[in-house]
């Protein structure tokens, strides 16, 4: 049995080796009068003089006490302070008591540099959002912020009505597709777990929190629990089911979970706004017109076209400029060079005043359908002049070799060129889908109220929120922060899974 002094000498070592390697990296290699003999004594003399400097840190800032903010807000923000005061000081003295400029001097001015910087930019930025900032303005109107005006109170038949139950169904395939995505991949299952019980904490929290409470959450709370749950529970049973199935099973799965993504985006549409032989029918009553689609949600469904829509259709001009016979490559190449050719807001009013007099005899498309089209075409021309350069790179051995199997040229384009080009060209790939998501805030340009739009209007709507105008427009940025680095986070994921994260590991594709 370890004694208890044996365990907190055990944790007093830990401590002190990772301080002594997270000291180095950040404020350079000691001096030579720092050996093994005498550097715990120097850490522990930086670390108590940084902690005595801390505390008369957090003091001095809850003698100020905002008293227009509550009490635990005053204590938040003289933690956060205090804490990177620790750090600023504790890399100054390391620098200064350990000689670490002598031997090391750029990486000791960097260090100073970047520990300083630190502790007065996230000292302010604790300030403002937690002292500072007035947040009412955002829980005043989460569900316009979310779904936009319509969603809440639709007209349907002349009478208004609450319509956000057509978002359910698409949120439920959505969290549930994810999850299995997850289950066939490398994540560990209390990563994924931790992970999925945050996003849900945060969720349930912006709908819970009792300032400005317009609606019962209990119901809301009680699905998003319930759809957490299931998330949870298919990830499990992938999960499971990859470790216990060989790897071209693994594979046909993720072939499965691709394709029920792409039938959900369509069930999403559908259910939104159905077509008039469903309603017609009697099947379901009649939807919301996408331009009366507002909120985060309508950027939700840009980026989702672009995914779905417009990387199959980035495939098809990618193997169409490849292809020899002029048919397919003349048109090809030349919707692409047009394309690129123009900025995004330029074919967005092209979209807007255009394209209806274009498409009116086939169909009837409103605005947000519209634009929809118009981000698919265009990401599917950068994503195509990506893919070609991939299908270049695929060596011709690969190529024969599957002619030599049997295979038809088309099963070789989708089963041999294409993956090895996705596998070379998929940081790039996720590149261009993070730009567009950010270009999705042009949409307000023609009339759309998206996720950008109600936030530059929002502190107008209410005499109560006229001078909280900052306060939307950097929610509205950490959302779509939040959904790029999603997206990063997945695509270095998928990435590792394919091998790229290693010399030689083509053979994962």
């Amino acid at each position: 049995m370890i004694s208890e002094k044996e365990s907190s000498d055990n944790f007093a070592t830990r401590a002190l080796y990772w301080h002594h390697k997270f000291d180095e990296e950040v404020s350079g290699k000691p001096a030579r009068w720092v050996n093994e003999d005498n550097r715990n004594q120097f850490s522990i003399a930086i670390l108590l003089t940084s902690l005595l400097i801390a505390v008369n840190t957090f003091l001095s800032e809850m003698d100020k006490m905002y008293l227009d903010v509550s009490e635990w807000r005053n204590i938040l923000h003289c933690l956060i302070t205090a804490s990177m005061s620790f750090f600023a000081w504790s890399t100054t003295l390391s620098i200064a008591l350990k000689g670490t400029f002598m031997r090391s001097k750029n990486t000791a001015l960097l260090g100073l540099i970047v520990a300083w910087a630190t502790y007065i930019l996230v000292s302010a930025a604790s300030y403002f959002t937690i002292i500072g900032a007035e947040w009412d303005v955002i829980f005043a109107n989460r569900s316009t912020l979310f779904l936009g005006i319509h969603m809440n109170t639709g007209v349907v038949n002349s009478e208004y009505t609450n319509e956000t139950w057509r978002l359910w169904p698409s949120l439920i395939l959505s969290v549930s597709i994810i999850s299995a995505a997850f289950g066939t991949t490398q994540q560990s299952t209390r990563d994924f777990l931790v992970k999925l019980g945050v996003v849900w904490a945060i969720s349930m929290f912006y709908v819970w929190y009792p300032t400005y409470l317009y609606f019962n959450p209990d119901n809301v709370m009680l699905r998003l629990t319930l759809t957490a749950a299931l998330g949870a529970s298919v990830f499990l049973a992938t999960k499971r089911y990859t470790l216990r199935s060989e790897e071209y099973l693994v594979n046909r799965l993720r072939s499965y979970i691709a394709f029920a993504s792409v039938i959900t985006f369509f069930i999403a549409i559908i259910l939104l706004d159905p077509p008039e032989s469903i309603v017609d029918n009697g099947w379901m009553e009649v939807g919301i017109a996408p331009f009366l689609w507002g909120g985060f949600f309508v950027n939700l469904i840009l980026i989702a076209a672009t995914l779905v829509l417009g990387f199959g259709m980035s495939v098809l001009l990618a193997f169409g400029r490849r292809s020899e016979i002029p048919f397919f490559s003349l048109p090809a190449t030349m919707i692409i060079e047009l394309v690129r050719s123009g900025p995004m807001v330029a074919w967005l009013f092209i979209a807007l005043f255009i394209l209806p007099d274009v498409i009116s005899p086939i169909f009837d498309a409103d605005v947000v359908v519209r634009t929809i089209m118009a981000f698919s075409i265009f990401g599917a021309c950068y994503i195509a002049e990506v893919l070609r350069g991939g299908l270049q790179n695929v060596p011709r051995g690969q190529v024969e070799a599957a002619t030599a199997l049997g295979l038809s040229p088309t099963q070789i384009k989708l089963f041999v060129e294409l993956p090895s080009a996705i596998r070379t060209t998929l940081p790039a790939i996720v590149s261009i889908f993070i730009g567009l998501w950010k270009d999705t805030t042009l949409v307000y340009l023609l009339g759309v109220l998206d996720l950008f739009a109600i936030s530059k209007v929002l502190p107008a709507t209410d005499i109560n929120f006229g001078d909280d105008y900052l306060e939307p427009l950097i929610f509205s940025a950490l959302l779509f922060w939040v959904v790029a680095l999603a997206l990063s986070r997945i695509s270095l994921k998928v990435e590792k899974s394919l091998g790229l994260g290693v010399e030689g590991g083509g053979e994962a594709t």
